[in-house]
This record gives C-alpha cells, structure tokens and sequence, in this order.
C-alpha cells in the first residue's frame, strides 16, 4: 500500500514540474516572439500595406443568429474596416427575429438571383441572396439560409466568397478599424512557407464604451467572473499561444478572429460541422494536409488585440461556454488521434498533438483526480498538514506569478489596461482566480468531458449575452 500511495504522489508532482517548466519556457519563448513580432510590424508596417497594390482581397464572413437587436450597428462598423480589397458576407443562419429585415431596411437591400457554386463544401439550403441597391454599401452581401449552426453558416459564406482570403469572425465582435491591414501582414511577407491560418488577439469589452460601433473607452468588466476572463485571454493569448507560434506549433486560430486562404479551406471541406470545437479541428485538419503534401507552412499568432467580444458574466453562462470547450477539444482530439506520436507528422505528432492531449485535454482530469485523492488522504488521515499547507501555496504563488507576469507583459507592450488602477485590479483578479472561476471551470470541463462519455449530443448550448454599452 506504501509504494501505491509513493507512486501515484509521484505522479502528481512530476506531472506539476513538468507542466511548471512549460508554462516557465512559455514565458521566455513569448517574450522572443513579441520583440519578433515588433521588429516585423517594423519593417512592414500599415502604411507600407496601405500603399501596396498586390494586397490580397478578403471576405468578411459573420454568421448571424437572432442579432436583431444590434445587427445594424455591428454591419455599418463591419463596412468601416481600413481595407481596399473586401467584401462583407452577413449569413443570417435561420433566425427567427427580425435580423433579416431589420438588414433590408438599413442597407436598402434586394433580393438578386443565386446561383450555387460548385464546391466541396456543404451548407444547410439558402433561402435567398441580398446586395444593396445603394453604392455605398457595395461591399456588403446578404445570405439568408435555413439553420445549421455556426459552423455550418461559416462554410456558406466561404463557399460563396469571391476573394483569396475568408477571414471568419461573429456578427456580434467589434472589430479593429485596422484590423485587416494588420491581419494580412503575414500573407506578405512569408516567402518561404504558405500561411494557412492567421489569427489575432481577443479582448473582452464588457462594460466598455461602444459608439458607432468602435470601441470607444476600454473598461474592466464590472462582474469578476468577466473581469478574470480578461486575466485568462491575456495568460493565454500572449503566453500560450505566442510561445507555440514561436515553436511552428500553434494548432488553434480562434474561431471569432481567424483569416484562412479560401483555397486551402476548400480543399478540406470546410468547418465540421458535427464537432462543437471547429475551430480548432479546422486549424489541425489544414495542417495535417499540409503535412501529408509536405509543403511547409506557418500557423501565426498576432499578440496585438484586433477583435473584441462580450464574455459570460455569469458562473451559468460561463459553465455553458466551458462544457462546449471541453467538449470540442475530446471531438476533436479524438477525431485526430492518428496524430499521436506519429512520426509521420514530425514535431506536430510527437510534440505539439501529445502536449494537447496531456496537458490541454489532461490537465483538468488529473486536478480532478487530485482533488478526489487529497478528500480520501483527508477521511483516512494520511495528509501531512505542514507540507501539504507549503505545497499549496507554493502553487498558488506560480500559477498567480505567471497571471501576474503576463498582464505586465502585456500592458507594457500593448498599452491596454495601463492604468495603475486597471493593472492593480487585474493582478487582483489573478490573485482572486484560483478560488473562484477556476473552480467553476474545472465543473464545467469535467462535465462536459461526462457528456463526451456517456454519449451525450454536443450542442452549441445557450449563450445569454447582456449586450455592449453603447454611446451615441
């Protein structure tokens, strides 16, 4: 019985100073990766892209499900982006408000003939194709088709774009005016790898000021479980994934702000359309078509904040949101399984798909397992209080070390939430973390990872959302 409990203690803590020295390294490698970054938006930066003339066009693609309420809005700052080349592609995914003729009335829009492209790709049925009859929404097109879900509006709008790049967003994001430029930056100029995928850094605009549809004044969100998941969109955006952009190993573009080569995403197929977690499962299927055709290529990781999007306020909607994450990443890991320690996909299969899988999949249920071994310890009376008090603050200091380090890093490079004030409240919030929303996330993966086990159906689940703060 001594060696059992001596074994599973020693993977407990072998499994903690491994993942300690991964998110250690994470924090050197996103510091080389941001003064890259920074060099590069140097030698090219936005009023270069401006100038060029060889820029790649882009569609704008925005599923859009019972936005009535602010679509007009969110489509006019959606028409405002600073991009010469791109087109605006609203999919109205069977709603059941008034989003569609809200859209009608705004845009002066038309119904105009449709005629299905040929592709691999497959959508639920288009009800009907709009385009403005007013000049200066020229650039705006309008699919009303039956419902099928997100992913299944975002594969309309791709097989309907007419441009080199599709960059995938939501109806309800508020999108730097900027944005583009910055976006396909990496598209100019890598010349020896094809980007097959581009994303850019989330922020959450809770309680923020919004006017015409632009961020306005950035605020902290008034509710704690928001205002900490602005401490975990900043640990990581800009510790995790600039760490693994530096690495080539980047395996997720986020779903409400990544741009793709259209001709690439055909190849594919397109989104999943029965895996909850699409964007990630896109982002791994391109590269392991890449990897079979042994062309290289990049995955990039923008740090600076293009898109921003309103945040679960609140432990039930939060939970919700969770349990789809957990439940896309078993779909998806499952679906890719193939990848594991296959040396025919290089680093992707013996470095960065096992990472995944032990510690992005794994993490949540070794904590869970520890949790249910520190309650027996504590029935039979085998905890050492001494070391057990010493090892549980030693880890909460780390894990409040690495929030902490991040917000500087990133308030220092980006300039958002510099305020004493703003930081002050942030780092409090990665102190607060650890006994709040954490534990409510650790239900919501071990739930939905339940779901997964006992065949429950993915669904997309109910995303209550409050709505920004407007200002005229």
């Amino acid at each position: 019985m001594e060696y059992f409990r001596a074994g599973i203690d020693w993977f407990f803590f072998t499994y903690g100073i491994v993942l300690f020295g991964i998110y250690l390294s994470f924090v050197h490698l996103a510091i080389r990766a941001i003064k890259k970054n920074k060099e590069q938006a140097v030698f090219l930066n936005i009023n270069n892209i401006k100038g060029a003339e060889n820029l790649p066009s882009v569609s704008l693609i925005a599923p859009a499900f019972n936005e009535g309420m602010s679509i007009v809005t969110n489509v006019h700052s959606l028409l405002s982006l600073q991009y010469p080349y791109y087109e605006l592609i609203i999919v109205n995914d069977g709603s059941t408000d008034d989003s569609l003729q809200k859209l009608i009335n705004a845009f002066d829009l038309v119904e105009v003939p449709y005629t299905p492209k040929e592709t691999n790709i497959n959508h639920a049925d288009i009800i009907g194709l709009y385009q403005s009859s007013d000049y200066n929404y020229g650039r705006l097109t309008v699919i009303n088709k039956k419902n099928g879900g997100r992913a299944d509006a975002l594969n309309c709008g791709i097989a309907n774009a007419k441009t080199n790049l599709v960059l995938c967003t939501d109806a309800d994001c508020i999108i730097e005016q900027d944005a583009l430029l910055k976006m396909v930056r990496p598209y100019l100029e890598e010349l020896d790898k094809e980007v097959i995928a581009c994303g850019g850094g989330i922020g959450i605009a809770n309680d923020s000021i919004i006017k015409n549809g632009t961020l306005k004044e950035l605020r902290l969100p008034k509710s704690w479980i928001a205002r900490i998941q602005v401490v975990e969109y900043i640990r990581a955006f800009l510790l995790g994934r600039m760490a693994w952009h530096h690495l080539d190993g980047l395996m997720l573009v986020s779903g409400a702000f990544g741009l793709y080569p259209r001709s690439r995403v055909l190849e594919v197929g397109g989104f999943d359309k029965d895996i909850v977690g699409e964007d990630l499962e896109l982002c791994m299927r391109l590269r392991v078509h890449m990897e079979q055709q042994s062309l290289p290529y990049d995955v990039v990781y923008l740090p600076e904040t293009l898109c921003w999007t309103e945040a679960p306020s609140t432990a039930k909607v939060y939970i919700t949101q969770r349990d789809r994450w957990a439940r896309g990443l078993w779909e998806t890991l499952k679906k890719h399984r193939h990848l594991f320690m296959n040396r025919k996909y290089g680093a992707m299969g013996g470095v960065f798909f096992p990472y995944w899988v032990l510690f992005e999949f794994g993490a949540p249920i070794v904590e869970f397992l520890g949790l249910v071994l520190i309650t027996v310890y504590l029935i039979l009376g085998y905890i050492n209080w001494p070391i057990a008090r010493f090892l549980y603050l030693f880890v909460y200091l780390i894990g409040c070390m690495f929030s902490t380090i991040a917000i500087l890093m990133y308030t220092i490079n980006f300039r958002q939430y510099a305020s004493i004030k703003m930081v002050t409240k942030l780092i409090l919030a990665a102190f607060i973390e650890p006994f709040y929303s954490h534990q409510i996330m650790l239900y919501a993966e071990i739930k939905g990872y339940l779901k997964k086990l006992f065949g429950v159906k993915s669904t997309w689940g109910t995303m209550t959302r409050k709505g920004f703060t407007t200002s005229n």
